[in-house]
């Protein structure tokens, strides 16, 4: 129980990602079992308004396509890739236990015979995809054909005969991601996922349902809805179920619906029409926030990676100010310097308790005088709106050239790469840094667009801007 206890904890402290192509395309079948000559598959279908999805899966010829519990395994190669840092090579090099924690799989011994077939199964399996690949950085629809991995080696750190070819917590695996990923990954085409919820899914059924539907529910690039429906047929078939009748497919997805109706990240799930007319809708519960951009800028600029700075913007929106004025306080006070002020950041925002008295400071500083009581007596008060709108005013012009710069490239990253090219947004970036262009006014801009989810309109008034 100690071992489970100390890696639930582990789990709980790993910001998690999914990369949005494999989230939406679903690579890996969700059921747990394949029929043992299913070596390959094939979908050409439509899920939603970004276009059609064309996949092609063989196995090599001694295995069986990936399924089940490889779908929680490429989540943690993601997270692996993203925790080392994204190396050039592309190169993983982790100990079992840490690829199933990454994963949100809790460890055992079943899991590590069931990892290594994992693995084997994603080297061997050969993905074509047709024009259904986003290219964040080009901002277009490619062709990739590529294994998840390209090659794995092991080190058994054992002398037992009957050990030795086995995995155990401290093997050690080095593992080579397909370019594809990596390329997409380090693109930014990444979904904050939390990693300690996912974890408390039961079965590779409900867990990739649940991404898959995370990847409908808030698409990049807008903003999040409230419900999603879908052809039951076609579902299916997404999924994996491929001719199978209906009513098996929807005898297969119950168990999966009704643990995500349980968790209250669905509503409703809701079947209309009859035959192959049938159809599910999905209503969700609660629904993330839209980021505030300005947020997320605050928080990147001071070492947050845009992932975790979208998820702590979403979840601590009021205190993000706050929080963060406090945390310099704690680092200007420290006795040496902060080795991991990232690290020292994300902990201020899990555990608060602990600077309560540099947030009272913050708090207190921010309390009115008498004087300034006094001076504005009589007087209408703004409202928070207003009060925002002057301070963000305020800060902007405050900014020397290359902070303005930053800035907006930082807002440009979070909310226009599916919009924009790198090239543009830093041409962009570079003439709100001169002064060309108002970087309050862009800002402003961005964050309506937004809201009334129209980035790519935006996005085209930009373009004519940078091309005067």
């Amino acid at each position: 129980m100690a071992k489970e206890s100390r890696q639930v904890k582990e789990i709980r402290q790993v910001q998690g990602h999914d990369e949005r192509n494999i989230a939406r395309l679903a690579l890996a079948l969700a059921q747990n079992r394949v029929p043992d000559t299913m070596q390959t598959w094939e979908k050409q279908l439509t899920t939603d308004a970004l276009g059609a999805i064309h996949v092609k899966c063989v196995a090599r010829s001694d295995s069986v396509v990936p399924h089940g519990l490889d779908n929680d395994i490429i989540v943690g190669l993601v997270n692996a890739f993203v925790e080392q840092g994204l190396p050039n090579t592309g190169v993983l090099q982790l100990s079992a236990y840490r690829l199933l924690t990454l994963a949100g799989l809790r460890v055992g011994g079943r899991q590590y015979g069931e990892l290594l077939e994992s693995l084997r199964r994603l080297q061997g399996s050969t993905f074509a995809i047709t024009d259904s690949w986003f290219d964040g950085r080009q901002h277009q629809w490619t062709s990739e054909e590529f294994s998840i991995i390209s090659s794995f080696a092991r080190v058994d750190a054992t002398e037992l005969a009957e050990e030795i070819g086995q995995l155990r917590a401290d093997t050690m695996l080095e593992i080579q991601l397909a370019r594809a990923i990596t390329r997409s990954v380090r693109n930014g085409h990444l979904r904050p996922l939390d990693l300690e919820f996912y974890s408390q899914l039961s079965q590779p059924m409900v867990r990739t349902l649940y991404r898959s539907l995370e990847e409908r529910r808030a698409p990049a690039g807008k903003v999040a809805t409230n419900e999603y429906t879908v052809s039951t047929r076609i579902w299916g078939e997404h999924l994996g179920m491929q001719e199978w009748r209906l009513d098996k497919i929807r005898r297969a997805l119950e168990p999966a619906h009704a643990e995500l109706l349980e968790t209250k990240f669905l509503t409703e799930v809701i079947y209309t029409g009859r035959g192959e007319a049938q159809q599910i809708t999905y209503r969700f519960g609660k629904v993330a926030a839209p980021v505030d951009a300005e947020l997320v800028a605050l928080l990147t600029k001071n070492g947050l990676r845009a992932p975790n700075a979208v998820k702590i913007a979403q979840e601590h929106g009021p205190q993000v100010e706050t929080i963060v004025a406090a945390f310099h306080r704690v680092v200007a006070q420290a006795r040496t310097p902060v080795k991991n002020r990232q690290g020292l950041l994300v902990d201020m925002f899990q555990n608060p308790d602990k600077y309560e008295e540099y947030l009272d400071a913050v708090e207190n500083s921010k309390k009115p005088t008498a004087a300034s009581v006094k001076g504005r007596a009589g007087k209408e008060t703004k409202t928070i709106d207003e009060d925002w709108e002057i301070k963000q005013a305020e800060e902007w012009l405050t900014l020397a050239p290359e902070a303005r710069e930053k800035r907006m490239l930082n807002l440009l990253n979070m909310m226009m790469t599916d919009f924009l090219t790198k090239e543009e947004m830093g041409v962009i970036a570079t003439l709100v840094g001169n002064g060309t262009l108002d970087g309050l006014d862009t800002a402003r801009g961005l964050t309506k667009a937004m809201a009334e989810k129209r980035l790519e309109g935006y996005a085209r008034e930009l373009r004519v801007q940078i091309e005067v």
